[in-house]
């Protein structure tokens, strides 16, 4: 829930509690953040590419941000080796949670071996979501560890550049992605060339080569919300 939809929701009952709330199937809640608890500072962080801030940790989870190395199984881990895969605040890296109410495994075990590790026995799930923690021990998310671009001028995750996108009211839905050693962001907006512009603007901390413009990006058929990388990038590769 980006924060213009958070301020929306306030001020359309401007008496109730609005909280974003961050979880996942196997794990929820995670984290949240009431819109009441976002400071100007923190909008000013996400505008400038630090990523969505999704609040402290609920007190029933455990959760570290370790190095990315999303894609590659695990394993079971000593705590020293966990301790070493621990990263440091404001360093940003792959969220994985443990907790009484985070699942332990799944039907069959299918899927167990890329989504699970153990520490000392207990059994840690990997979100699959990359984060970073600031120095309040509140969770900053910056995008799926999947969407990760990977390219000569180094890594860099998605989410940090939708958020300051989304920023923008003619914005309905964004995403960027690599293609062909280019860094593209993708809007789902009426195309303006002045809007091009001023995007390109706002994030010239990422390095984005160009911004373009679709009437609708695709989205995965379980969440119709979130969209689908693998098919926008071979969209694109057709255009």
């Amino acid at each position: 829930m980006f924060p213009r939809l958070l301020e929306a929701l306030q001020t359309l009952a401007p008496n109730s509690e609005v909280v974003a709330v961050y979880g996942s199937t196997e794990a929820e809640p995670i984290a949240h953040a009431g819109a009441h608890e976002i400071e100007a500072e923190d909008l000013a962080a996400m505008r400038g590419g630090r990523g969505l801030l999704s609040g402290l940790p609920v007190d029933e989870v455990k959760l570290r941000v370790v190095r990315d190395r999303w894609g590659v199984a695990r394993g079971a881990l000593s705590l020293d080796e966990f301790a070493a895969e621990c990263l440091s605040a404001g360093e940003t890296g792959e969220i994985v949670v443990a907790g009484d109410h985070v699942l332990p495994g799944y039907l069959g075990g299918i899927g167990d071996e890329e989504t699970k590790f153990r520490v000392a026995g207990e059994v840690w799930h990997r979100t699959g979501d990359a984060g970073l923690l600031d120095e309040r021990g509140r969770l900053w998310l910056a995008g799926r560890c999947a969407a990760r671009i990977d390219d000569a001028r180094g890594a860099i995750y998605p989410f940090g550049v939708e958020c300051v996108a989304m920023t923008f009211p003619a914005v309905r839905r964004t995403a960027m992605v690599g293609l062909n050693d280019r860094r593209v962001l993708v809007v789902e907006a009426e195309r303006d060339d002045r809007l091009a512009v001023e995007l390109l603007a706002a994030v010239a901390w990422a390095q984005v080569d160009e911004v373009r413009f679709m009437a609708t990006l695709p989205v995965d058929k379980r969440h119709n919300a979130k969209v689908d990388y693998p098919e926008l990038g071979r969209l694109l590769r057709r255009s």
